[in-house]
This record gives structure tokens, C-alpha cells and sequence, in this order.
């Protein structure tokens, strides 16, 4: 029989390829890394006169209680987790609220008025914009499901109830009360494509890198971005500052 080589190895090749595009098809399902907060109006300034711009910006820390906080069950009786006794309600809800408090004072800094980390005791001054909020819900999630399945299982969430108020020498005034929810993107998946003949080590790496991004530390950054957008557009809607329609400051 006689052969044409050169039609073989060119569907041989294609073969392979299929092959290779049906596994990356199958590894990966959007964005692994994604993140999506969702944001609830609650209550919004009605007073129907114009406010005195804000001087200053005050970040509380956002209370919690334990009774909310989920810890992840498989790492909660690792050796090093028990020795740091790092895997508890009160040690993953301070963290919690650090990380949230950190990351929107430094997102409130681009609306371009003065911003500070307040503490529980302190009093604002007049004209001052109070930002105040409590994590209703903080969960861990599952590390050891994030990094087997990676397929958006075991992923944290955290949910949050914020308020702002703008001090004024009789009483605060409600600028705005909305609510967050943040939590891993609908149909988002980190599947690794060995299919396609990808090193197994190298995979699992990716799932680590991956796992980072999913945890309560991760969301609590990411609602606390999300959350100054939301105060940073109710800002422009009250004339105090510019901003485009996702919420960011423009100058």
C-alpha cells in the first residue's frame, strides 16, 4: 500500500490539536480568579435640600459578632493552624474587618477628600461623612475543595450592611444604606487542563495561586472596593465630586 505521508501527519496533527482545544475548552470556564459583589440599596438621603460638602472622610471599623463567621473546617485541626490558634471565629473575623477597613480608607482616598481610619471612641467632627457598616455573614469556605475540585467550590463569601451619615451639630443625616454580597462569579470555574497535556505540578501551582484569591481576606478587599464605588457615586449625585458611571472619582 502505498502511503502519503504527508496527508497522515497533517491528520495526525489535527487530531492532536482537537484534541487540545477540547481540553482547554473543558478546563476552563471564564475568569478562575473572579469575584462579584452584589449591592443592595437600602435607604438613601431623602432631606430634598442640598448638603454642605463633606470635609472629611471617617472610616469606622464595621462590627461583627463570631456567631456569623464560618470557619473552614479542614484546615481548623492543622497542626500549625492549632499552634498559631489562628482558626477561630474572633481571629477570622478581626481579620476580616482589618483588611476591609484597610482597603476602603485606601479606596475613599481617590474621591479626593480627606480620609482616615477612625477609632470606636472617637467623636467626628462636624460636617464630617461617617462610614459605619456590620459583616452579617463571613465564611471561610472550604480550602481543601478549592484547591482539589477548583471548580468554585468551597469559595468564602463575606456579606455586609454599610451606612453613611454626614455629622451635622444637631443630628446625622443619612446619606445612604445599602447592603453587599460577595461571592464567587455564577459558572466560574479554575478546572486545570491536563486534558491537554499540561504538567500536573504545574497545575496544582495554578490552583494554589488561584486559591488566594478566593478567600475571606480576598472578598473583604474586593467588598471594600465595591463599597467605595457605591459611596463614591452617591458623593457625585449630591454635587460633592465627580464621578463616571462605575463609580469612580474623576478630577
Amino acid at each position: 500500500m502505498n502511503w502519503n505521508w504527508r496527508s497522515v501527519v497533517s491528520a495526525f496533527a489535527i487530531t492532536i490539536l482537537s484534541i487540545a482545544v477540547v481540553g482547554v475548552a473543558r478546563g476552563y470556564v471564564d475568569n478562575p480568579l473572579s469575584a462579584h459583589v452584589q449591592i443592595t440599596d437600602v435607604q438613601g438621603y431623602s432631606g430634598g435640600k442640598s448638603l454642605p460638602k463633606s470635609s472629611k472622610i471617617l472610616v469606622y471599623d464595621f462590627a461583627i459578632s463570631p456567631m456569623n463567621v464560618q470557619v473552614d473546617k479542614s484546615q481548623e485541626v492543622r497542626l500549625r493552624h492549632l499552634i498559631e490558634g489562628d482558626k477561630n471565629p474572633e481571629k477570622i473575623g478581626e481579620n476580616a474587618v482589618n483588611e476591609l477597613s484597610k482597603e476602603l480608607v485606601k479606596a475613599l482616598k481617590k474621591t479626593g477628600i480627606p480620609v482616615e481610619h477612625a477609632a470606636e471612641s472617637s467623636t467626628p467632627p462636624a460636617n464630617a461623612l461617617v462610614v459605619k457598616g456590620a459583616f452579617l455573614s463571613v465564611k471561610e469556605g472550604d480550602k481543601a475543595e478549592r484547591v482539589v475540585m477548583d471548580l468554585g467550590e468551597g469559595s468564602a463569601e463575606v456579606k455586609t450592611k454599610v451606612e453613611t451619615h454626614l455629622k451635622q451639630s444637631d443630628e446625622p443625616i443619612l446619606i445612604s444604606s445599602f447592603q453587599t454580597d460577595t461571592t464567587l462569579t455564577n459558572n466560574v470555574g479554575a478546572a486545570v487542563p491536563v486534558a491537554a497535556g499540561v504538567d500536573p505540578a504545574a497545575a496544582a501551582a495554578k490552583s494554589k495561586i488561584s486559591d488566594r484569591k478566593k478567600t475571606v481576606s480576598a472578598y473583604a478587599a474586593k467588598t471594600a472596593d465595591a463599597a467605595a464605588k457605591q459611596i463614591t457615586s452617591t458623593m457625585a449625585g449630591l454635587g460633592w465630586i465627580k464621578a463616571d458611571s462605575k463609580g469612580n472619582a474623576s478630577h
